[in-house]
């Protein structure tokens, strides 16, 4: 058939030449998602190759290697903290790969300005029964930045239970130990706020005065009616589980049904005042049972973070925050966390913390975007079980905060 006859034809059948253009539509659109939405992690439209790429980190993971190379040097000049506000707790352990603890530590302290560093009590855990297995030992930029390096002091039978652990590769234990030893350390440093932060994260430039603001607008909007404060304050999370998740299938499918029902009843009031024939019976069940549904299946296919972008500010994260690479506690709640820790003696901390925070309806604040990105290709705690066949990645290199790397040096 000719071009021109294609076309008498498409004007003869008005509701075909319709869904010929909505399929043309759908197909652009799918074409827009596949380009918009590679980097959210909750679409079906996420690339992998391009979503993990390093953007801002990149750049702070330089700043954070110039600061250390000049630490390391007889001129560096160290601030001392003078009536500090926060104390950062930080326990390191040898990895196998990078050490990423020197990028950690030096993008924490790189750009702070005398000020905001004096309001800092930075504390560093070798947490090695033999520090001298840790590369960092010794090295003159951990003495000049850090205000206390930790070796354990204990006696000779919790010393033998370190040894073994460390031997056994019995992660769990020794992990809520250090956990609690640094955080221990914190709460007698005597600090408003404890900052316990992993040794394989990286920090955005300006993140201790970010932080601050954002600790003081949780305390000022947490009801004073609660009988506890409120748990802790997220540095980090990963958008991973962020999506549609299973439940609340129940809102989505009721939303679902609504659009439908909406579509067609739209119809059905057009064609009785305007394409009366038109608009066939046919041509609505199509567009209820196919195209409504196709619509919908795009808008949950896009991702629930391309759908619902989270403005930048302070919010309640009760659910599906991940991990424990930077929490800030209040003195008080630190505590009552050693405690806890103190109970269970073998696991997760962000799985221990978490599930006494669902037990204790505890109120859990986090920022948007993340101050602290993951740096880590393996994990420190023997639960990276290689690479993770979905994305190509290991275990840890997929607790990635997507958020972190849309930071420009622009908004410094």
């Amino acid at each position: 058939m000719r071009p021109g006859g294609v076309l008498r034809w498409l004007r003869g059948r008005p509701g075909t030449s319709a869904f010929l253009a909505f399929f043309l539509v759908y197909l652009a659109l799918i074409h827009y998602c596949s380009q918009a939405y590679y980097r959210d992690p909750t679409s079906a439209f996420f690339d992998p190759v391009r979503g993990y790429e390093s953007r801002y980190s990149a750049e702070r993971q330089n700043d954070a290697d110039t600061f250390i190379r000049n630490a390391n040097l007889t001129t560096y000049v160290q601030i001392a903290p003078q009536d500090p506000k926060m104390c950062i707790g930080i326990a390191t352990v040898a990895r196998e790969q990078d050490q990423y603890v020197r990028r950690t530590i030096g993008s924490l302290i790189d750009g702070l300005e005398p000020n905001e560093r004096e309001q800092i009590f930075l504390v560093v855990l070798i947490a090695h029964a033999d520090p001298q297995m840790h590369p960092i030992y010794g090295e003159p930029w951990l003495t000049n930045v850090a205000d206390k390096t930790l070796l354990y002091a204990v006696n000779q039978g919790r010393l033998q239970n370190l040894r073994d652990w460390e031997a056994n590769k019995d992660y769990r234990k020794k992990a809520i130990f250090d956990y609690t030893y640094v955080l221990q350390r914190c709460v007698d440093a005597g600090t408003q706020w404890i900052a316990m932060i992993e040794d394989d994260t990286l920090a955005v430039e300006g993140w201790f005065p970010r932080a601050m603001k954002a600790l003081q607008e949780a305390d000022e909007r947490h009801s004073t009616t609660e009988e506890m404060d409120w748990l802790y304050f997220r540095l980090f999370y990963t958008e991973e589980f962020l999506g549609w998740n299973i439940e609340e299938w129940r809102r989505y499918f009721g939303a679902s049904v609504a659009v439908t029902g909406m579509t067609g009843m739209a119809l059905l009031l057009m064609r009785q005042f305007v394409f009366e024939r038109t608009i066939t019976n046919s041509f609505i069940a199509i567009a209820c049972l196919v195209c409504a549904p196709a619509c919908i299946s795009l808008y949950f296919m896009a991702g629930r973070l391309s759908m619902h972008p989270p403005l930048p500010g302070v919010y309640k994260m009760p659910e599906f925050g991940c991990c424990a690479q930077g929490l800030v506690y209040s003195q008080k709640m630190a505590s009552k966390v050693i405690t806890r820790l103190s109970q269970i003696r073998e696991g997760y901390v962000d799985q221990i913390v978490e599930a006494w925070a669902n037990e204790a309806q505890l109120v859990r604040w986090v920022t948007t975007p993340s101050l602290l990105q993951h740096m880590g290709a393996s994990s420190s705690k023997g639960d990276d079980h290689g690479s993770a066949a979905k994305y190509g990645r290991s275990v840890a290199e997929k607790i990635w905060s997507f958020s972190f790397e849309e930071y420009r040096y622009e908004d410094r």
